[in-house]
Protein backbone atom coordinates (compact mmCIF):
# COMPACT_ATOMS: atom_id res chain seq x y z
CA UNK A 1 0.00 0.00 0.00
CA UNK A 2 1.49 3.45 -0.99
CA UNK A 3 1.85 6.34 1.48
CA UNK A 4 -0.64 8.49 -0.74
CA UNK A 5 -4.27 6.73 0.07
CA UNK A 6 -6.21 5.69 -2.74
CA UNK A 7 -9.84 5.17 -3.23
CA UNK A 8 -11.95 2.20 -3.10
CA UNK A 9 -15.01 1.33 -5.46
CA UNK A 10 -17.81 2.64 -3.55
CA UNK A 11 -16.12 6.39 -2.92
CA UNK A 12 -14.07 5.47 0.30
CA UNK A 13 -10.52 5.71 0.88
CA UNK A 14 -8.30 3.09 1.53
CA UNK A 15 -6.30 2.82 4.46
CA UNK A 16 -2.65 4.23 4.27
CA UNK A 17 0.07 3.91 6.65
CA UNK A 18 1.82 6.82 8.31
CA UNK A 19 -1.56 8.92 9.10
CA UNK A 20 -3.99 9.67 11.95
CA UNK A 21 -5.33 5.94 12.02
CA UNK A 22 -1.40 5.20 13.34
CA UNK A 23 -1.46 8.12 15.52
CA UNK A 24 -4.13 7.05 17.33
CA UNK A 25 -3.46 3.67 18.00
CA UNK A 26 -0.44 5.14 19.90
CA UNK A 27 -2.04 7.67 21.98
CA UNK A 28 -5.05 5.13 22.71
CA UNK A 29 -1.44 2.23 23.85
CA UNK A 30 0.42 5.32 25.73
CA UNK A 31 -3.09 6.31 27.80
CA UNK A 32 -3.45 2.41 28.67
CA UNK A 33 -0.02 2.74 30.04
CA UNK A 34 -1.12 5.64 31.77
CA UNK A 35 -4.29 4.11 33.30
CA UNK A 36 -1.85 1.46 34.03
CA UNK A 37 0.66 2.85 36.07
CA UNK A 38 -1.42 5.26 37.52
CA UNK A 39 -1.92 4.21 40.93
CA UNK A 40 1.74 3.78 41.18
CA UNK A 41 2.49 7.39 41.03
CA UNK A 42 3.13 9.43 44.77
CA UNK A 43 -0.22 10.44 44.69
CA UNK A 44 -2.55 7.91 42.75
CA UNK A 45 -4.01 9.52 39.60
CA UNK A 46 -7.45 8.70 40.18
CA UNK A 47 -7.79 10.53 43.47
CA UNK A 48 -6.47 13.66 41.91
CA UNK A 49 -8.89 13.19 38.82
CA UNK A 50 -11.54 9.98 38.26
CA UNK A 51 -10.87 11.09 34.72
CA UNK A 52 -7.58 9.40 34.65
CA UNK A 53 -9.78 5.97 35.99
CA UNK A 54 -11.51 5.38 32.77
CA UNK A 55 -8.68 3.97 30.56
CA UNK A 56 -10.98 1.56 30.25
CA UNK A 57 -12.13 3.58 27.17
CA UNK A 58 -8.94 3.43 25.54
CA UNK A 59 -9.22 -0.34 25.50
CA UNK A 60 -12.51 -0.05 24.04
CA UNK A 61 -11.36 2.67 21.33
CA UNK A 62 -8.59 -0.44 20.20
CA UNK A 63 -11.62 -2.96 20.18
CA UNK A 64 -13.56 -0.63 17.69
CA UNK A 65 -10.69 0.54 15.56
CA UNK A 66 -9.38 -3.43 15.51
CA UNK A 67 -12.96 -4.33 13.75
CA UNK A 68 -12.40 -1.25 11.09
CA UNK A 69 -9.05 -1.12 10.05
CA UNK A 70 -9.67 -4.97 9.60
CA UNK A 71 -12.77 -4.63 7.89
CA UNK A 72 -10.92 -1.66 5.50
CA UNK A 73 -7.50 -4.27 4.90
CA UNK A 74 -9.87 -7.44 4.34
CA UNK A 75 -13.14 -6.51 3.10
CA UNK A 76 -12.99 -6.37 -0.63
CA UNK A 77 -10.52 -9.45 -0.52
CA UNK A 78 -13.57 -11.61 1.91
CA UNK A 79 -16.11 -9.92 -0.71
CA UNK A 80 -14.07 -11.44 -3.39
CA UNK A 81 -13.59 -14.97 -2.01
CA UNK A 82 -9.96 -13.93 -1.87
CA UNK A 83 -9.07 -14.95 1.60
CA UNK A 84 -11.38 -17.49 3.21
CA UNK A 85 -12.41 -17.68 6.97
CA UNK A 86 -9.28 -20.43 7.68
CA UNK A 87 -6.98 -18.38 5.55
CA UNK A 88 -7.93 -15.09 7.76
CA UNK A 89 -7.80 -16.50 10.99
CA UNK A 90 -4.61 -18.65 10.27
CA UNK A 91 -3.05 -15.13 9.20
CA UNK A 92 -4.32 -13.10 12.41
CA UNK A 93 -3.06 -16.36 14.75
CA UNK A 94 0.05 -15.60 13.15
CA UNK A 95 0.35 -11.86 13.61
CA UNK A 96 -0.70 -12.18 17.53
CA UNK A 97 0.01 -15.08 18.84
CA UNK A 98 3.86 -16.19 18.45
CA UNK A 99 4.79 -12.43 19.88
CA UNK A 100 2.19 -13.27 22.91
CA UNK A 101 4.13 -16.47 23.74
CA UNK A 102 7.24 -14.53 23.43
CA UNK A 103 6.12 -12.12 25.76
CA UNK A 104 4.60 -14.73 28.69
CA UNK A 105 7.64 -16.72 28.50
CA UNK A 106 9.62 -13.57 29.37
CA UNK A 107 6.82 -13.27 32.56
CA UNK A 108 7.49 -16.82 33.75
CA UNK A 109 11.37 -16.19 33.46
CA UNK A 110 10.99 -13.09 35.39
CA UNK A 111 8.84 -14.61 38.12
CA UNK A 112 11.32 -17.46 38.62
CA UNK A 113 13.82 -15.88 38.16
CA UNK A 114 12.93 -12.97 41.14
CA UNK A 115 11.55 -16.04 43.34
CA UNK A 116 15.21 -17.75 43.10
CA UNK A 117 16.81 -14.97 45.15
CA UNK A 118 14.38 -14.06 47.12
CA UNK A 119 12.22 -10.89 45.74
CA UNK A 120 8.52 -11.73 46.29
CA UNK A 121 6.56 -9.68 43.64
CA UNK A 122 4.61 -6.79 44.79
CA UNK A 123 1.12 -8.51 43.45
CA UNK A 124 1.67 -12.16 43.87
CA UNK A 125 -1.78 -12.40 42.66
CA UNK A 126 -1.01 -11.57 39.39
CA UNK A 127 1.05 -14.44 38.83
CA UNK A 128 -1.01 -17.64 39.45
CA UNK A 129 0.02 -20.47 38.15
CA UNK A 130 -3.26 -21.69 37.71
CA UNK A 131 -3.85 -18.85 35.21
CA UNK A 132 -0.92 -19.26 33.25
CA UNK A 133 -2.24 -22.23 30.54
CA UNK A 134 -5.42 -19.74 29.87
CA UNK A 135 -3.47 -17.06 28.78
CA UNK A 136 -1.13 -19.54 26.93
CA UNK A 137 -4.13 -20.61 24.69
CA UNK A 138 -5.45 -17.41 24.75
CA UNK A 139 -9.12 -18.08 26.17
CA UNK A 140 -8.64 -15.78 29.69
CA UNK A 141 -11.77 -13.60 28.48
CA UNK A 142 -13.70 -16.98 27.46
CA UNK A 143 -15.68 -16.70 31.23
CA UNK A 144 -12.60 -18.61 32.71
CA UNK A 145 -13.06 -18.29 36.19
CA UNK A 146 -10.42 -16.39 38.75
CA UNK A 147 -8.39 -13.71 38.83
CA UNK A 148 -7.13 -12.23 35.75
CA UNK A 149 -2.84 -11.95 35.81
CA UNK A 150 0.26 -12.30 33.84
CA UNK A 151 -0.08 -10.41 31.20
CA UNK A 152 -3.29 -8.70 31.88
CA UNK A 153 -4.14 -6.38 28.83
CA UNK A 154 -3.85 -9.84 26.50
CA UNK A 155 -7.51 -10.40 27.28
CA UNK A 156 -8.19 -8.24 24.47
CA UNK A 157 -6.72 -10.14 22.17
CA UNK A 158 -8.75 -13.50 23.82
CA UNK A 159 -11.25 -11.87 22.83
CA UNK A 160 -10.55 -10.64 19.41
CA UNK A 161 -9.66 -14.18 18.02
CA UNK A 162 -13.18 -14.85 18.73
CA UNK A 163 -13.85 -11.61 16.73
CA UNK A 164 -11.38 -12.77 13.86
CA UNK A 165 -12.85 -16.22 13.30
CA UNK A 166 -16.79 -14.58 12.85
CA UNK A 167 -15.65 -11.51 10.99
CA UNK A 168 -15.38 -13.18 6.95
CA UNK A 169 -18.86 -14.55 7.81
CA UNK A 170 -20.20 -11.32 9.86
CA UNK A 171 -18.95 -8.86 7.20
CA UNK A 172 -20.54 -11.02 4.07
CA UNK A 173 -24.51 -10.74 6.39
CA UNK A 174 -23.79 -6.93 6.31
CA UNK A 175 -22.43 -6.40 2.64
CA UNK A 176 -26.06 -7.74 1.62
CA UNK A 177 -27.68 -4.60 3.49
CA UNK A 178 -27.20 -2.08 1.06
CA UNK A 179 -27.72 0.80 3.75
CA UNK A 180 -24.54 0.75 5.45
CA UNK A 181 -26.31 3.52 8.07
CA UNK A 182 -28.92 0.79 8.77
CA UNK A 183 -26.11 -1.63 9.60
CA UNK A 184 -24.59 0.77 11.89
CA UNK A 185 -27.75 1.11 13.54
CA UNK A 186 -28.35 -2.40 13.95
CA UNK A 187 -24.65 -2.45 15.61
CA UNK A 188 -25.51 0.01 18.02
CA UNK A 189 -28.89 -1.30 18.73
CA UNK A 190 -26.57 -4.72 19.76
CA UNK A 191 -24.22 -2.79 21.58
CA UNK A 192 -26.43 -1.00 23.72
CA UNK A 193 -28.67 -4.10 24.33
CA UNK A 194 -26.15 -5.61 25.47
CA UNK A 195 -24.61 -3.03 27.71
CA UNK A 196 -28.01 -2.45 29.65
CA UNK A 197 -28.17 -6.61 30.09
CA UNK A 198 -24.71 -6.43 31.67
CA UNK A 199 -25.37 -3.90 33.78
CA UNK A 200 -28.72 -5.46 34.80
CA UNK A 201 -27.44 -8.69 35.42
CA UNK A 202 -23.95 -8.17 37.06
CA UNK A 203 -24.52 -4.32 37.56
CA UNK A 204 -22.01 -3.09 35.41
CA UNK A 205 -21.98 -2.25 31.69
CA UNK A 206 -20.71 -4.67 29.34
CA UNK A 207 -17.58 -1.59 28.59
CA UNK A 208 -16.82 -2.35 31.73
CA UNK A 209 -17.08 -5.97 32.90
CA UNK A 210 -14.05 -7.61 34.44
CA UNK A 211 -12.07 -9.49 31.84
CA UNK A 212 -12.89 -12.79 32.09
CA UNK A 213 -16.17 -11.54 30.20
CA UNK A 214 -13.73 -10.55 27.59
CA UNK A 215 -16.18 -11.91 25.09
CA UNK A 216 -19.50 -9.87 26.17
CA UNK A 217 -17.14 -6.82 26.07
CA UNK A 218 -15.44 -7.35 23.02
CA UNK A 219 -17.63 -8.49 20.31
CA UNK A 220 -20.20 -5.94 20.32
CA UNK A 221 -17.28 -3.47 19.90
CA UNK A 222 -15.42 -5.16 17.19
CA UNK A 223 -18.95 -5.15 15.57
CA UNK A 224 -19.47 -1.19 15.87
CA UNK A 225 -15.84 -0.53 14.40
CA UNK A 226 -16.61 -2.86 11.08
CA UNK A 227 -19.67 -1.61 10.36
CA UNK A 228 -18.49 2.20 10.84
CA UNK A 229 -15.95 0.66 8.38
CA UNK A 230 -19.03 0.50 5.64
CA UNK A 231 -19.66 4.63 5.95
CA UNK A 232 -18.84 6.28 2.61
CA UNK A 233 -15.79 8.18 3.60
CA UNK A 234 -15.83 10.54 0.48
CA UNK A 235 -16.02 13.94 2.65
CA UNK A 236 -13.41 16.54 1.99
CA UNK A 237 -10.50 15.51 4.04
CA UNK A 238 -10.22 18.65 5.94
CA UNK A 239 -13.50 18.51 7.05
CA UNK A 240 -12.45 14.97 8.21
CA UNK A 241 -9.68 16.29 9.94
CA UNK A 242 -11.63 18.84 11.53
CA UNK A 243 -14.16 16.16 12.78
CA UNK A 244 -11.27 14.30 14.56
CA UNK A 245 -10.29 16.87 16.32
CA UNK A 246 -13.67 17.77 17.21
CA UNK A 247 -14.35 14.11 18.27
CA UNK A 248 -10.76 14.18 20.55
CA UNK A 249 -11.61 17.56 21.97
CA UNK A 250 -15.23 16.17 22.60
CA UNK A 251 -14.24 12.99 24.50
CA UNK A 252 -11.65 14.66 26.42
CA UNK A 253 -14.31 17.45 27.71
CA UNK A 254 -16.68 15.01 28.60
CA UNK A 255 -14.46 12.83 30.67
CA UNK A 256 -13.38 16.10 32.73
CA UNK A 257 -17.01 17.34 33.27
CA UNK A 258 -18.15 13.72 34.03
CA UNK A 259 -19.13 10.10 33.54
CA UNK A 260 -20.51 10.28 29.81
CA UNK A 261 -19.30 7.27 28.74
CA UNK A 262 -21.82 5.99 25.76
CA UNK A 263 -21.32 9.71 24.42
CA UNK A 264 -18.06 9.11 24.80
CA UNK A 265 -17.79 5.87 22.77
CA UNK A 266 -20.01 7.87 20.44
CA UNK A 267 -17.19 10.36 19.18
CA UNK A 268 -14.60 7.75 19.62
CA UNK A 269 -16.67 5.92 16.70
CA UNK A 270 -16.93 9.51 15.22
CA UNK A 271 -13.08 10.06 15.36
CA UNK A 272 -12.29 6.56 14.37
CA UNK A 273 -14.55 6.94 11.15
CA UNK A 274 -13.03 10.81 10.65
CA UNK A 275 -9.14 9.11 11.51
CA UNK A 276 -9.72 7.14 8.20
CA UNK A 277 -11.67 9.92 6.06
CA UNK A 278 -8.42 11.65 6.26
CA UNK A 279 -6.40 10.11 4.08
CA UNK A 280 -2.39 9.66 4.39
CA UNK A 281 -0.60 12.56 5.51
CA UNK A 282 3.08 10.70 4.78
CA UNK A 283 3.83 11.15 8.59
CA UNK A 284 6.81 8.81 8.86
CA UNK A 285 6.98 9.31 13.01
CA UNK A 286 3.37 8.24 12.91
CA UNK A 287 3.96 4.97 10.87
CA UNK A 288 6.43 3.82 13.68
CA UNK A 289 4.13 4.95 16.21
CA UNK A 290 1.57 2.83 15.10
CA UNK A 291 3.83 -0.20 14.91
CA UNK A 292 5.04 0.17 17.94
CA UNK A 293 1.85 0.58 19.64
CA UNK A 294 0.96 -3.76 19.80
CA UNK A 295 4.53 -4.33 21.30
CA UNK A 296 3.67 -1.52 23.64
CA UNK A 297 0.12 -3.22 24.34
CA UNK A 298 2.45 -6.37 24.72
CA UNK A 299 5.00 -5.30 26.85
CA UNK A 300 3.86 -1.95 28.94
CA UNK A 301 3.04 -4.67 31.86
CA UNK A 302 6.50 -6.45 32.29
CA UNK A 303 8.06 -3.48 31.89
CA UNK A 304 5.99 -1.15 34.34
CA UNK A 305 7.06 -4.00 36.66
CA UNK A 306 10.74 -4.25 36.34
CA UNK A 307 10.72 -0.47 36.57
CA UNK A 308 9.01 -0.25 39.60
CA UNK A 309 11.05 -2.91 41.38
CA UNK A 310 14.02 -1.26 40.31
CA UNK A 311 13.30 2.64 41.05
CA UNK A 312 11.50 1.00 44.54
CA UNK A 313 14.41 -0.57 45.89
CA UNK A 314 17.12 2.32 44.69
CA UNK A 315 14.73 4.76 45.60
CA UNK A 316 14.67 3.17 49.21
CA UNK A 317 18.20 3.09 49.91
CA UNK A 318 19.02 7.12 48.52
CA UNK A 319 15.75 8.19 50.40
CA UNK A 320 13.75 9.62 47.18
CA UNK A 321 11.35 12.14 48.13
CA UNK A 322 8.76 14.96 46.72
CA UNK A 323 9.83 15.54 42.81
CA UNK A 324 12.57 12.74 42.17
CA UNK A 325 9.46 10.54 42.67
CA UNK A 326 7.67 11.84 40.66
CA UNK A 327 10.37 12.18 37.87
CA UNK A 328 10.89 8.31 38.33
CA UNK A 329 7.73 7.65 38.24
CA UNK A 330 7.05 9.95 35.44
CA UNK A 331 9.94 8.18 33.58
CA UNK A 332 8.21 5.07 33.51
CA UNK A 333 6.33 6.13 30.27
CA UNK A 334 9.55 6.23 28.14
CA UNK A 335 10.64 3.41 29.59
CA UNK A 336 7.50 1.54 28.35
CA UNK A 337 7.93 3.17 24.85
CA UNK A 338 11.69 2.07 24.64
CA UNK A 339 11.22 -1.14 25.68
CA UNK A 340 8.16 -1.77 22.95
CA UNK A 341 10.54 -0.52 20.38
CA UNK A 342 13.42 -3.03 21.34
CA UNK A 343 10.56 -5.53 21.63
CA UNK A 344 9.41 -4.32 17.96
CA UNK A 345 12.82 -3.80 16.00
CA UNK A 346 14.64 -6.99 17.86
CA UNK A 347 11.88 -9.61 18.53
CA UNK A 348 8.65 -9.28 17.10
CA UNK A 349 9.71 -7.71 13.36
CA UNK A 350 12.11 -10.43 12.61
CA UNK A 351 9.66 -13.02 13.78
CA UNK A 352 7.18 -12.27 11.73
CA UNK A 353 9.30 -11.99 9.08
CA UNK A 354 10.51 -15.79 9.70
CA UNK A 355 7.32 -16.33 10.08
CA UNK A 356 5.90 -14.71 6.44
CA UNK A 357 8.84 -17.07 5.06
CA UNK A 358 7.79 -20.15 6.45
CA UNK A 359 4.29 -20.33 6.66
CA UNK A 360 2.73 -17.78 3.83
CA UNK A 361 1.84 -19.36 0.72
CA UNK A 362 0.37 -15.81 -0.98
CA UNK A 363 1.15 -12.52 -0.47
CA UNK A 364 -0.08 -10.47 2.48
CA UNK A 365 -0.41 -6.85 2.70
CA UNK A 366 2.25 -4.67 3.44
CA UNK A 367 0.19 -3.30 6.21
CA UNK A 368 -1.06 -5.69 8.49
CA UNK A 369 -2.17 -3.95 11.42
CA UNK A 370 -2.73 -5.77 14.88
CA UNK A 371 -5.75 -4.32 17.30
CA UNK A 372 -6.06 -1.15 15.24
Amino acid sequence: MSETATMSQNGSRDLARGGALDLLRFVAALFIVLYHVAERAPVSLFAIHPAFGRGYLATDFFLMLSGYVLAKTYGQRVLGHGVGTGEFLKRRLLRIWPAHLVMLALFVAFVLATGAIGLAPQNPQWFQWSQLLPQVFLVQAWFVPGPSGWNMPTWTLSALIVCYAGFPTAWRLTAKVASPWTTLAVGVAIFLAVDYAAKAVTGIPAHQLPLRFGLVRGIPLFILGMLIARLPTTIAPRLADGLAIFAGVGVVALQVAGRFDHASLALLGLLIYAAGASGSKGWGWASLAGRLSFSLFLTNQLAAVVWFGVTRAVGGKLDFDGPLLWLTWAMALPACVLTAWLFERFVDAPLQVWIKGWSRKDAAPKADPVLA
